[in-house]
């Protein structure tokens, strides 16, 4: 937690890491993202699955079992 929003490191199988920042509101996630100093154009809104799928080409409901 930082000044009330949630920053957690996810990693998952088969993609890179990447950080997700939480927040009550768009403009908590938005004033911390301008506050860590993160590009707008490297930020998505994009839950895990769509991630897999719409940035990586990987449908993750086709995969029996992913493995951490």
């Amino acid at each position: 937690m930082l000044n009330g929003v949630e920053i957690d490191i996810d990693s998952w199988p088969m993609i890179p890491t990447y950080m997700e920042i939480e927040g009550n509101t768009e403009k908590e996630v938005v004033d911390m993202q301008k506050f860590l100093g993160i590009d707008a154009t490297k930020i998505t809104t994009l839950n895990c699955d769509d991630i897999y799928k719409q940035i990586y080409g990987i449908d993750i409901s086709t995969i029996k079992e992913l493995k951490f």
